[in-house]
């Protein structure tokens, strides 16, 4: 029952994070290079949020003890305003109605046969654009607009050059100005055997929705206490820990992270109730596979061309600092985590 409750809130953030449209349709409007700068910021903060929630006590430095919890951590990784919008360059392929937008932006009064050939010559070709616009936490009252950088058509002696035209694609802030971009995850934390605990996060594969897809999530690490073979006792509990994680969303996102870190935390208090002040500094690295359908209207309306690539997040370096509270059998947590993407976390928990 309290796994159940523990994976439904996890599912529950993934319909929420995927409402109302389909992100594989709205990706459908965008090249690789334009995609690229459009998901970046989430990738960074789910790479952020994966890397988070790992640690919030140091195991002792004991040969064996028995210390489990089984809970939930909650992260939120903070977008700033310079995450919401962008502005790149690339090369993208225009279909039949932008490429006659951008014809009639050079010339609205061309001949018929000239105005065609110009677009069927547009749509055969990827072409050197600038890109920019809201980006998938932007604004949906902002649209991704692209422009034509460098482009010459000939046609019967002469010479037509486009260069400033531009259109608007039908894509806007997929998730509408989010202030951060929120993940639960059910975890339980094995120790201690040999200065030494577990942490394992677990979601089996399920079928959110037909838009979405499969969900699906693990994740293992593990933290050691040194000082359990050193000859004298250290003033704090300080341990290294290795953590991994992998993470599934539809067929859109693949995302995996790991982060390595150094922690330290002292317990004050009696052992039923006590207040546990923990740090960390750690090295981190998450990337996220991207993959959907581009679609083009040349050689026939409605090609597909499927579109793969690997987003690396920006998060390196994290300092973490926070608290634990036990509670008889329950155990809470909040931490703040800086990096090039703050995160906040909080947990709850049972201890056993």
């Amino acid at each position: 029952m309290k796994l159940n409750l523990l994976l439904l809130l996890t599912i529950l953030f993934a319909f929420n994070l995927f409402p109302q449209n389909d992100l594989q349709t709205t990706l459908q409007n965008l090249s690789k290079d334009a995609a690229t700068a459009y998901v970046g910021p989430v990738v960074s903060a789910l790479g952020a949020d994966l890397n988070s929630g790992w640690v919030h006590r140091v195991p002792k430095a004991t040969i064996f003890g028995i210390d489990i919890e089984l809970g939930v951590v909650a992260m939120g990784t903070f977008f700033s305003n310079s995450n919401k919008t962008f502005s790149t360059s690339g090369t993208f392929r225009f279909n039949s109605q932008q490429a006659g937008q951008l014809v009639d932006a050079l010339n609205p009064n061309l001949p018929t046969q000239v105005r065609t050939t110009l677009i069927n010559q547009i749509i055969q070709q990827d072409i050197n654009v600038g890109i920019s616009g809201p980006t998938i936490v932007g604004s949906k009252s902002d649209s991704v607009k692209v422009g034509i950088q460098n482009f010459n058509v000939n046609y019967q002696g002469t010479n037509y050059n486009f260069g400033g035209e531009s259109v608007a694609l039908p894509v806007t802030g997929y998730l509408e100005n989010l202030p951060a971009f929120p993940l639960f995850a059910p975890q339980l934390t094995i120790g201690t055997f040999y200065g030494s605990s577990v942490a394992i996060r677990f979601v089996p594969t399920m079928k959110l929705s037909d838009k979405v897809g499969d969900f699906s999530y693990f994740g293992i690490g593990v933290q050691h206490n040194p000082a359990m073979w050193l000859p004298f006792p250290l003033p704090l509990e300080v341990s290294v820990g290795l953590f991994t994680q992998k993470m599934k969303i539809g067929t859109v996102f693949q995302s995996s992270a790991t982060t390595f870190g150094i922690y330290g935390s002292k317990t004050f208090g009696p052992g039923a109730f006590n207040v546990t002040p923990y740090a960390g500094l750690s090295y981190e690295s998450g990337s996220t596979d991207v993959a959907y359908d581009f679609i083009l209207d040349y050689p026939v309306p409605g090609t597909l061309q499927h579109v793969a690539f690997n987003l690396v997040a920006e998060n390196s370096v994290r300092l973490m600092l926070g608290a634990a509270f036990k509670l008889g059998f329950i155990s809470l947590n909040v931490d703040y985590n800086i990096a090039s993407y703050n995160v906040l976390n909080a947990g709850i928990g049972i201890i056993f």
